[in-house]
């Protein structure tokens, strides 16, 4: 019997599921041996009334009003020309509001003159796979695992988002691991939303280790190389029970010999967001 509970949240990537300020700061983005620019040393060089703008974009973002938090970051990029966290707090207000072209422009000379900043990169990524730039995309993910490997990403960033797609009238992000989390060890996470931002689903592609002993019986040459299965679970949400935890209901789509491709992974999910994944049978 697969075990179903889990915490849907836990020690998520900080990128886009808060505002950019907030989430630039929690990740700590400059040591004391790095160079690069903190939240902390962009807000210390801000006069009042840019302070006052940087402030007001941060709660546009917030609020989901991504195009106005865009033109703010824009204009204070217009009078600090090049400032590499404003270039990437405008980058991610912009791909949230649809604006690829913005975010590559601004994101390419930011990452080729820093390739270590963990944040520029995995923003090029999204904004490659957004963009529909699959090798892009697939470069930029194979070097936020290096930059992992290396230890440059932050040691509580357990994965990053590649993807954020309109499906129908929801949203769907798509959030791969920099390595497995979770009692199930999740590689992949799809979150749906519905118009109002409210989470309805989630699904994941989870390579548990219980799976890996009925494999091992059936492959026992590709278990021994290193090859495992993976399973793509759905979970679509109830409610609030009447103790006030949230309910949800758990369904296996399907099982996977070896770890499937991400456009596998993503077809799988925008099933999921478009209420066409096909449960198998208990």
């Amino acid at each position: 019997m697969r075990l179903n509970s889990r915490s849907a949240l836990t020690l998520f990537a900080v990128l886009s599921m808060i505002s950019p300020a907030v989430a630039l700061a929690q990740a700590n983005p400059a040591s004391p041996v790095s160079p690069r620019e903190s939240v902390g040393d962009l807000v210390a060089r801000l006069s009042p009334q840019q302070k006052q703008q940087f402030d007001g974009a941060g709660k546009a973002f917030s609020g989901r009003h991504y195009a106005d938090a865009q033109a703010i970051y824009k204009q204070l990029l217009s009078e600090l020309p090049g400032d590499a966290v404003l270039s990437k707090f405008a980058s991610e207000a912009a791909l949230n509001a649809g604006d690829t072209s913005f975010g590559l422009s601004t994101l390419k000379p930011l990452a080729q003159a820093d390739p270590d900043d963990w944040q520029a990169a995995a923003l090029l990524t999204r904004a490659c796979a957004e963009s529909g730039d699959i090798a892009c995309r697939d470069s930029g993910m194979a070097h936020m695992l290096d930059l992992h490997r290396r230890g440059i990403t932050p040691p509580r960033l357990l994965q990053y988002l590649v993807e954020r797609a309109k499906v129908g009238g929801n949203t769907l992000m798509i959030w791969m691991s920099l390595e497995p989390w979770g009692r199930l060890k999740v590689y992949a996470f799809g979150q749906v939303f519905d118009g109002e931002g409210k989470k309805i689903s989630h699904a994941t592609l989870a390579s548990a280790d219980i799976d890996q002993l009925s494999f091992a019986k059936e492959h026992p040459e590709e278990a021994a190389k290193g090859m495992r299965r993976f399973s793509m679970d759905g979970y679509s949400e109830i409610g609030l029970a009447s103790n006030g935890q949230r309910t949800q209901t758990q369904y296996l789509i399907k099982f996977f010999d070896g770890q499937p491709s991400y456009d596998t992974v993503r077809e799988e999910f925008v099933k999921v967001a478009s209420r066409k994944a096909t449960p198998l049978p208990n």
